[in-house]
């Protein structure tokens, strides 16, 4: 079973840096999701940053050290907070480019790709990947989380 922490802004994005690639600029000021596993141990991380309230965008970087982090339940948080609680029109993060699981999990939840040679480096490509809200709720992953929760609505 997997919980979810907040208010730990520094400590998970901390968590997440060490997995990104270099860049020196660090997150700055931004707000996280935490996951954590049975024993209380961080397992993932969401960063949310560079948020421009003018264009409605927002980037995001996640990074995980286990799999089971990965629920619907948070799915559901990680597009909540940029779509319904920012009002956010569209979410961007970047990637690299051999990151081939990642990758596939976004394809599942209709991101666009837009691949960037040297991004993180003269020999370090990565892709783009851009989702608004109306690809995400257009989302198989979506449509399958909101009708769990309209079912268990109904069923109250």
């Amino acid at each position: 079973m997997i919980e979810f922490v907040y208010d730990h802004d520094e400590e998970v994005a901390q968590f997440v840096a060490q997995f990104m690639p270099p860049t020196g600029n660090g997150f700055g000021r931004c707000k996280t999701i935490g996951v954590i596993d049975d024993n209380g141990n961080l397992i993932a991380g969401l960063v949310y940053f560079n948020y421009d309230p003018n264009a409605a965008v927002i980037e995001t970087a996640v990074a995980s050290i286990d799999r089971r982090w990965l629920t619907r339940a948070t799915y559901r948080r990680m597009y909540e907070y940029p779509f319904i609680e920012c009002g956010c029109q569209m979410i961007f993060g970047r990637v690299r480019a051999d990151n081939e699981a990642w990758l596939s999990q976004l394809a599942k939840m209709n991101w666009n790709f837009t691949y960037v040679p040297r991004m993180y480096g003269r020999s370090d490509d990565g892709i783009l990947c851009t989702l608004t809200d109306d690809q995400w709720l257009d989302s198989a992953v979506s449509k399958r989380i909101y009708r769990d929760v309209r079912r268990k609505e109904e069923a109250a």
